[in-house]
């Protein structure tokens, strides 16, 4: 090859290099791209997946960047207080809190989440109070009812809290995962006779927990350019007739198909209050409004994005959850009017992903305290456990 050709062949790989540089700082100011999710989740075959045992890892996005970090139990962590020092005593409130991402803290450090918020709230009354994140991303009420079964006699909860959010209606009813987990799941289907049978188990598992991220997948991670080239050749998640199913669920007229999956659902947080009741615990449901309810621009913008034509009620699934909760004489709390109220005052809750940021979590953890005063702890600090036996 003549030396000029060298040259310029050198020269247009200098330049490319130096386009792409570039291309990749003005990516990461203008419009950042990078999605990671720890590695701290693993299969489980009668949970379907599970929080890794003292995992830590780093969950980023365009709008976050947070630690991750879990104890021995997989129970998420800030890592200052080892579990013996924070054990509740007689007397002090010990509360477990299921759900799904939004008990998990997705996007918040653990002491910005619900949880952490809710325990740093009780400690001022009761020092030896205990909040225990049992959130799991993905779950639904089924695996958070199956997690609770597993760890009931390792926590010390005298109350145990469930986070409803409104896409466990649609986990509830799936045979596999969605967002981050991969492959099968457990699922719970009404027999003829109207009783809960479990399916599934032992869940399989899926090669992608073994399989090593392909080259693609590693620089989507590090690198913006590649992480739109990802986005450019994956498929979308959840598509367009997916979305329109799902609001149609929640929101939409009632069908045959959406009476089967609130009725899983409502027999599956019964299930649920029977267990912790006959532990001898306290039992309440808590709605987490979704975006849609609260934002009224955001809603707007999804419709006109999935083209949701439909009539939508938006207070739907609000009604049904509390006209069940007074029919079985469950303790509930709604969440969406105090949401409402603060979203309509300027307060930003959401991050663009639909979960809550700082402010929606602390909101929601002072708005379970005055709950949890209301209806568990007005007996006063010394006689909490006596009161939630009696009355549980």
């Amino acid at each position: 090859m003549a030396p000029s050709s060298v040259r310029a062949a050198g020269l247009a790989v200098v330049a490319t290099v130096l386009a792409v540089s570039l291309a990749e700082i003005l990516l990461t100011v203008l419009a950042p791209q990078i999605h990671r999710l720890p590695d701290v989740w693993e299969h489980d075959p009668q949970l379907g997946w599970r929080h890794r045992p003292s995992a830590t890892g780093r969950l980023k996005t365009p709008e976050f960047d947070v630690l991750y970090r879990f104890d021995v139990q997989g129970i998420r962590t800030d890592g200052d207080s080892p579990p013996q020092d924070t054990a509740p005593q007689h007397g002090s409130p010990g509360i477990g809190l299921y759900g799904d991402s939004f008990a998990e803290g997705w996007g918040v450090d653990q002491e910005q989440s619900v949880s952490g918020q809710l325990q740093a709230l009780l400690k001022q009354d009761w020092p030896r109070a205990r909040v225990d994140n049992m959130g799991v991303a993905g779950y639904g009420t089924d695996q958070q009812l199956l997690l609770y079964k597993r760890s009931a006699q390792l926590q010390a909860h005298d109350i145990v809290l469930v986070l409803f959010y409104g896409n466990d209606l649609w986990n509830n009813a799936s045979r596999q995962g969605i967002g981050a987990q991969r492959g099968d799941k457990p699922f719970f289907r009404l027999d003829t006779d109207g009783r809960l049978r479990l399916h599934g188990v032992p869940v399989p598992r899926d090669p992608g927990w073994d399989r090593l991220p392909s080259f693609l997948d590693h620089s989507a991670r590090h690198y913006h350019i590649f992480s739109l080239l990802e986005k450019a050749l994956k498929k979308t998640e959840i598509t367009v007739g997916r979305q329109d199913a799902f609001y149609a669920a929640l929101y939409g007229e009632r069908s045959s198909e959406i009476e089967a999956q609130w009725e899983l659902t409502c027999r599956l947080l019964a299930r649920f209050r029977d267990d912790v009741e006959a532990d001898g615990r306290a039992f309440a449901v808590i709605h987490v409004p979704s975006i849609a309810q609260v934002d009224s621009v955001h809603w707007a913008k999804k419709r006109t994005r999935f083209g949701l034509t439909r009539e939508y009620d938006l207070q739907k699934p609000n009604r049904i959850l509390s006209e069940w909760a007074l029919d079985e004489g469950v303790a509930y709390l709604d969440l969406q009017p105090a949401f409402l109220e603060r979203q309509m005052a300027g307060e930003t809750l959401y991050y663009e992903d639909s979960h809550w940021r700082a402010q929606g979590h602390r909101l929601a953890a002072r708005e379970t305290m005055e709950f949890l005063r209301e209806v568990f702890l007005n007996a006063g600090p010394s006689n909490v456990k006596d009161r939630l036996h009696r009355d549980g």
